[in-house]
């Protein structure tokens, strides 16, 4: 199914907010009027010197994968409503496409704001391919988070994710589909080879 690079984005679309070394929040489109863009916050801004001018970057989620736009803040927030200006055309990120091998692997999963890391937390993975995995645990992720993953595959591995869609299980746990970030040969080397050495392993 062709992906519309062109004007993804229309009012009453959920997104959600990524500010630099602050957090994140999710709004919906209530308007916009290219570059600006109005949005209706669903949630309260981070706990952070946020204002006009701030830099940040808004992330839509669709069944293919995942758009962002670099931002900046058009006005300072007011009334759950605020505006950015797009600072650039849409990247998409592709849903993965490969081969996923079936997992259950521990793994230590953290937040990344540009220079700033969160806490580890302890997540499962649920299947892996050369592109990206499926996480499954307790901590709640959002669409659009950048993520750190330690995990062992024959060695230990670290590796930089996008989170390209996450949501709530009927179990209470979340589920994250990540997709690898460019720019980490050595890591997503350990991947292809552990995936090679799985299905070798695989009864015929």
């Amino acid at each position: 199914m062709p992906v519309d690079l062109t004007s993804p984005m229309e009012s009453g679309e959920r997104v959600s907010l990524e500010f630099p070394e602050a957090g994140t929040c999710v709004a919906v489109v209530a308007s916009r009027r290219s570059p600006h863009v109005s949005l209706q916050l669903l949630d309260p801004l981070p706990d952070a010197d946020i204002g006009q001018g701030s830099a940040l970057d808004l992330f839509m989620p669709r069944n293919e994968g995942i758009f962002y736009w670099p931002c900046s803040l058009s006005s300072p927030p007011a009334r759950g409503r605020a505006e950015v200006e797009l600072l650039g055309p849409a990247v998409f990120v592709q849903r993965r496409t490969s081969h996923r091998l079936n997992a259950k692997l521990e793994a230590q999963v953290r937040r990344v704001h540009s220079a700033r890391r969160g806490k580890q937390h302890p997540m499962a993975v649920l299947d892996l391919s050369r592109g990206g995995m499926k996480l499954e645990g307790p901590f709640q992720l959002s669409t659009g988070d950048t993520l750190e993953v330690e995990v062992e595959l024959g060695a230990p591995v670290q590796l930089a994710c996008r989170a390209v869609m996450a949501y709530p299980t009927s179990e209470g746990n979340w589920a994250a589909h990540l997709c690898f970030l460019d720019g980490q040969r050595e890591s997503t080397e350990v991947v292809g080879t552990y995936i090679a050495e799985q299905i070798k392993s695989l009864p015929l």
